[in-house]
């Protein structure tokens, strides 16, 4: 009767199920372990001239924060001497590598450029203001990032734009420098359409308008008509924007003279805003990868007057031709530029080398000797509690509820990465667990000749007041410490708080009190 009472309970029950649900996610999902477990994938990032100390520091934690930001759960991050660093990420598909190298290659500049003149920049951002736009505030935008200025900064944004209501606002990520673009007709006219058409001539003239900056100017040649040898070049650091599918005789012609840089071919095809009726005065650039430039949307006449405004708005289309496409480029979009913004500018330009695999240090053995010693910690503690309370009818329901925890731990957090620190924070979570359940014990057995019921409540009142203190501890870590080296660890004491408060610390307080009962 008294087992039947123990598998009939439904606390029992819940932790059951959660814990088969857990073990089917793991084996149809799989566990992914972290570098230090599986290996990992370096990039090194090369600076373009040596850094001081507090330089590279700056960098480093630039770096981390815009990592942490994007959403990756493991990143190590370390100097090189004074000109590199090397980035570790877990192994991933090419295209996880892809996005971050993306991420990873921004200097982070932003600038806002309206008529030809900076009205914003990345460095009068309040980080702390940075967040994603909700859909429904996105004004036909497929994704969009917010944040606000400081007081200065928006004096100088209202004096830049003032009497020039609906006119572009150039947002620009990392705009090239002392450069040039040249294109070919075929990229420049690919994202025009027949129902909306431009001449080339249009074509080039909103690509040079889109580039206009006071101090430094960026010249647009079409690859079919440019004479590269008479291209000038203004410094010895002059770079040559083309398309990686350019002719070899075009960058022979511009090697020795300009630094090449290629992009993607479809980064090199701009997408343009046509006005209904064809091009007209209010048509312009919306787009340009090649060139860093995000979005260019319309100023509204309210913030022409010469008024401070009380935040700005990032936005960009996306890319894809099902819904379902659009949605997850948009999301990445978003996830990318807010990163960028949250980390900060790059203090020194940097450009990338080649991704390299990296053998895991501790490897399998290491996750052999973890699951050694965690059986081992199951079985010592066990026989202490059984010792503790001189019967063995408590050891095989510490066994159970602690296995059952760890199992469902490993099982989400196994679902995005498991690293060094997480494990950490598992290992810790099953602590915490044998701690409640030792109170649970503890209350239920004192003579004080109230119910179990009653006693059982003192119990969880303690759990719950331990529970609530280290979780409003630990969320800060987890929400605004922007370490990537702790963010496991807090997510799985997190975890393990939470799961004990719901689902095991009421299992075991359930089984406590039937094994009493009888």
């Amino acid at each position: 009767m008294q087992l039947h009472a123990i598998y009939t309970d439904r606390r029992v029950l819940l932790l059951a199920v959660v814990t088969i649900l857990a073990l089917a996610l793991s084996v149809t999902q799989g566990i992914k372990f972290g570098i230090d477990f599986s290996g990992g994938v370096r990039i090194p990032v090369i600076l373009d001239r040596p850094a001081d100390v507090l330089t590279m520091d700056q960098m480093v934690q630039t770096i981390k924060t815009r990592s942490a930001t994007f959403g990756l759960t493991e990143v190590k991050v370390r100097p090189v001497g004074d000109s590199e660093i090397y980035v570790e990420v877990p192994q991933g598909n090419p295209q996880l590598v892809n996005d971050i190298e993306r991420l990873l290659s921004k200097q982070g500049v932003y600038q806002g450029i309206v008529d030809g003149k900076v009205a914003v920049s990345g460095d009068e951002i309040y980080s702390g203001t940075i967040a994603p736009v909700p859909t429904q505030y996105l004004q036909g935008a497929d994704w969009g990032v917010s944040f606000s200025i400081t007081s200065a900064g928006n004096l100088h944004f209202a004096e830049v734009v003032q009497g020039k209501a609906n006119y572009p606002l150039y947002m620009f990520l990392d705009r090239p420098t002392d450069s040039i673009v040249i294109i070919t007709r075929s990229d420049l006219l690919a994202n025009t359409s027949k129902a909306q058409p431009i001449s080339e001539e249009v074509a080039v003239g909103l690509a040079k308008k889109a580039l206009l900056l006071e101090g430094d100017e960026i010249g647009v040649y079409l690859e079919e008509t440019v004479n590269a040898s008479e291209l000038q070049n203004k410094t010895n650091k002059t770079k040559a924007i083309i398309s990686s599918a350019a002719s070899a005789e075009l960058k022979n012609s511009l090697k020795d003279r300009f630094i090449i840089v290629e992009k993607p071919p479809e980064e090199m095809r701009p997408l343009f805003s046509i006005s209904a009726g064809g091009a007209g005065a209010s048509d312009s650039v919306n787009e340009w990868k090649a060139v860093g430039l995000l979005s260019a949307p319309r100023l509204a006449p309210s913030v022409t007057t010469g008024v401070n405004s009380g935040g700005y708005t990032i936005t960009g289309p996306a890319q894809g031709f099902t819904a379902q496409e659009r949605a997850l480029s948009a999301e990445k979009n978003k996830r990318e530029v807010e990163s960028i913004l949250k980390g900060g500018s790059l203090p020194i330009p940097i450009s990338l080398g080649s991704a390299t695999s990296i053998p895991a240090p501790m490897g399998q053995e290491f996750l052999r000797l973890s699951t050694i010693g965690a059986a081992l910690v199951l079985i010592v503690v066990s026989l202490i509690v059984g010792i503790r309370y001189r019967s063995p009818k408590f050891i095989i329901p510490v066994i159970f509820i602690s296995l059952s925890e760890m199992i469902i731990l490993v099982s989400i957090i196994g679902y995005f990465t498991i690293d060094l620190a997480a494990m950490a924070g598992i290992f810790a979570a099953i602590g915490v667990s044998v701690d409640s359940q030792i109170v649970i014990t503890d209350e239920l057995l004192k003579k004080t000749g109230e119910s179990l019921d009653k006693k059982l409540e003192k119990a969880f009142s303690i759990i719950t007041t331990n529970v609530v203190v280290a979780v409003v501890t630990m969320l800060p870590l987890l929400l605004f410490s922007g370490l990537v080296e702790i963010i496991g660890f807090a997510t799985a004491t997190v975890l393990g708080y939470v799961l004990g408060i719901l689902i095991s610390r009421p299992a075991y307080g359930a089984i406590a009190e039937h094994l009493l009962e009888g």
